[in-house]
């Protein structure tokens, strides 16, 4: 499980911390993987080198609201369903880690490995340290 803090300001303009939880099983990354036609990693590396900004956020957003979800406080449950990740994408706090994964290299490594069950974690090292463009969401050009 991927514990994330993300500080941002929320609709009244009052900074705001929030602590975020995402997780992929093993099935979940399976089917992430195979069910995008290319495979995952293989169609966001694709669409990062020929600039297909909408194809990268469109797998950036699905990478996120699939792992998001809560954590129980009472039971420590990690609970997610549809309905939080819809409800959770039209938040500022959503748009803030968006953000920083889509323009931040390090962050965007850092999240995404976090969220690889370990099992399939060494191969996606082994794509991430091959030389790309990891600037998500270049504007350039």
């Amino acid at each position: 499980m991927l514990k994330k803090q993300v500080t941002y300001s929320d609709y009244d303009d009052n900074v705001r911390t929030d602590t975020l939880y995402f997780h992929l099983n093993k099935f979940e990354w399976l089917e992430l993987e195979t069910y995008t036609m290319g495979g995952l990693i293989e169609n966001l590396e694709h669409a990062v080198e020929t600039k297909n900004h909408k194809k990268t956020i469109d797998l950036l957003k699905k990478i996120i609201l699939r792992a998001y979800g809560e954590k129980n406080p009472e039971t420590g449950v990690f609970e997610k369903d549809d309905d939080r990740a819809i409800k959770f994408s039209k938040t500022e706090a959503f748009s803030t880690l968006f953000y920083e994964i889509a323009y931040d290299e390090e962050a965007a490594k850092a999240f995404f490995l976090g969220l690889i069950p370990k099992e399939s974690r060494e191969e996606a090292i082994k794509k991430l340290n091959e030389p790309i463009p990891l600037k998500i969401l270049n504007t350039e050009n």
